[in-house]
């Protein structure tokens, strides 16, 4: 019988579908890794369920111990139905970036939410990671830290990286990715380069985030932009930049019409990271027409915790001008 134990064991194995309606490039091979299907909605639940494991296995985590994380929201979600699975009470701590949607879905899973104010540099003792640094050592909980947990690495490079090979047949060219924490691109991105050195990294960065500027060596300009959970102003300690092969910037018009190009021609209902990732993808395509090349685009997560942004039409008008 084909009977799961829990809930944990549901994470992953994430399909991988064709995007030959949305893919403008019909020399390559265009296919996502569906994350938006795990069982909190996005890529975050292989890291959430897998570092509390470890956690709990190496002592770090007692039982009955609170967890607190600093997050951009998806790692929240997947952490507080691993607490509740587990057995311990979550705090997490975000910037008022992080849409209503996530916040309120936190609270419903059972987390203590702390929202502070957006804008603060790394080493501003406001800014959210070390706000939730702070929490943890008052309330002496387990700080999760994924920003620099191995474990995020290792989550992505035992079980994404596998996949994606053994569903192409290890014929897979190029991965593309965002980075929050490093964990998907340069955990998975080892493992595929280890089986294939050819395999080629390609950051997806959205307009505004430095990441891209630092891996290209072009000056920064750092701007807000619209993209939730996805790029930044510091490289988290998960991040390896000498194995990125490109980086390629995507401005918030562009991934938000994607993400609505996904839901139209390709039925799939993915966030705005999504539409960031896929957009690169394609991009990374028609700069490359050398070979035909398969292509593996990660679709973090999905497009329900985004009814009222990039879905609202009243929220376009004001927040973008896409005429939709």
């Amino acid at each position: 019988m084909d009977i799961l134990n829990s809930i944990a064991e549901a994470v992953g194995n994430t399909p991988l579908i064709r995007l030959d309606r949305i893919n403008q490039e019909k020399q390559h091979t265009l296919l996502a890794k569906c994350e938006f299907m795990n069982p909190g909605g996005s890529v975050k639940d292989r890291i959430a369920f897998y570092m509390v494991e470890q956690a709990e296995k190496s002592g770090q985590l007692k039982p009955g111990q609170l967890i607190v994380e600093a997050t951009g929201g998806n790692t929240g979600i997947g952490l507080a139905l691993a607490a509740k699975l587990t057995g311990h009470k979550l705090v997490t701590v975000m910037s008022e970036k992080v849409g209503k949607e996530k916040v309120h879905l936190m609270q419903v899973l059972g987390a203590e939410t702390v929202v502070v104010p957006v804008g603060k540099a790394i080493d501003d003792p406001d800014h959210f990671i070390n706000q939730g640094r702070r929490i943890a050592k008052e309330r002496d909980a387990w700080y999760v830290n994924q920003f620099n947990n191995s474990d995020n690495l290792d989550a992505h490079y035992k079980f994404t990286g596998p996949e994606i090979w053994k569903q192409t047949d290890g014929t897979v060219d190029v991965f593309v990715a965002g980075i929050g924490t490093g964990g998907t691109l340069c955990g998975a991105g080892r493992f595929l380069k280890e089986q294939k050195p050819s395999v080629k990294l390609v950051l997806a960065d959205p307009l505004g985030s430095m990441l891209a500027d630092w891996h290209n060596r072009t000056e920064p300009h750092p701007a807000p932009y619209l993209v939730e959970g996805i790029g930044g102003d510091f490289v988290a300690g998960n991040v390896n930049m000498d194995m990125i092969d490109a980086a390629i910037h995507i401005d918030d018009k562009t991934s938000i019409e994607t993400a609505h190009d996904l839901l139209e021609k390709e039925g799939i209902f993915g966030g705005s990271s999504s539409g960031c990732v896929v957009a690169a993808a394609m991009r990374f395509c028609q700069m490359h027409k050398e070979q035909p090349l398969t292509v593996v685009a990660v679709l973090p997560d999905t497009g329900r915790l985004y009814m009222d942004t990039i879905f609202s039409d009243d929220w376009l008008a004001t927040r973008l001008k896409t005429g939709k």
